[in-house]
């Protein structure tokens, strides 16, 4: 369902009616995700990559140019660095490496490719952002601390101005992101106007956001080509054994023992006279 208000005069600048004197109130979804990830071992690095173009002179005709697209790299050093707010434009491929290269000799990484950034939120110069400080930034990178467990705390909505967990406090003490065990903080989410197909339920189709982890030069090809090759079962054969082994599962021999269940309708409810 979704955040709705009483519709009064002056109330669709806030959102758009979807019922009958109801409006639904604009609305941003934030998630904050902890990412602890080690690639082959707790010393990794944090690695950017992104394209430009440069304007090359071709070889088969020097005196002629072309905007050709270059791999841009960098590797971010501090904790400061690594916090890329939402505000600014970011690096499309971001990775946790390994100092450990594969075959190709580029370094073994996992990318963290965020779906869908939040935008906006509120304000630092507003007294109840301390509370989720950690919406300022897409991705933050730091240092793995036992006592860094969480980026929020249930407690910080009883007290939003002196929060229980303030994450900016994990990025101000800037220290070294080289070859340490890292954790990544991702924020992802999205602008919610509610419109008239929110009724009765709220669309989910095309509403989502999220982190997908993904090996990036890991490996030295695919690895979906072991995959065990595949089976054919023809028509009717579902059943045996050899070519379908789902089919072979010993029943449980241990099973509830499920009362029948019957309904003689509600007893005690209130009825209303007309």
């Amino acid at each position: 369902y979704i955040s709705s208000s009483f519709n009064v005069d002056g109330n669709l600048k806030y959102g758009h009616q979807v019922a009958e004197n109801t409006i639904g109130n604009i609305h941003t979804h934030f998630i904050n995700f902890k990412v602890d990830l080690d690639v082959l071992g707790v010393e990794n690095v944090f690695q950017t990559k992104d394209m430009k173009f440069m304007n090359v002179s071709l070889p088969w005709m020097p005196e002629r140019y072309a905007m050709v697209p270059q791999l841009v790299e960098a590797q971010l050093k501090t904790e400061k660095e690594a916090a890329l707010r939402y505000d600014t434009k970011t690096p499309r491929y971001l990775h946790i490496a390994s100092n450990r290269t594969n075959r190709w000799g580029h370094q073994r990484s996992y990318r963290l490719q965020v779906v869908s950034f939040t935008g906006d939120s509120l304000p630092e110069t507003e007294p109840e952002e301390k509370s989720m400080s950690w919406a300022r930034y897409k991705v933050a990178i730091t240092k793995h601390k036992d006592s860094e467990q969480t980026s929020s705390s249930l407690y910080s909505q009883n007290n939003m101005w002196t929060p229980a967990v303030d994450f900016s406090k994990y990025i101000e003490d800037d220290e070294s992101i080289e070859n340490q065990d890292l954790v990544a903080w991702v924020t992802t989410g999205f602008l919610h106007i509610p419109h008239a197909e929110d009724i009765p339920n709220t669309v989910t189709v095309g509403n989502g956001g999220g982190v997908i982890l993904r090996p990036h030069n890991y490996f030295d090809e695919d690895p979906s080509i072991h995959s065990p090759d595949g089976v054919y079962i023809s028509p009717g054969s579902e059943g045996n054994c050899e070519n379908n082994k789902m089919a072979c599962f010993t029943e449980d021999a241990c099973s509830p023992v499920i009362e029948p269940f019957t309904y003689s309708g509600f007893e005690g409810t209130m009825k209303f006279e007309e």
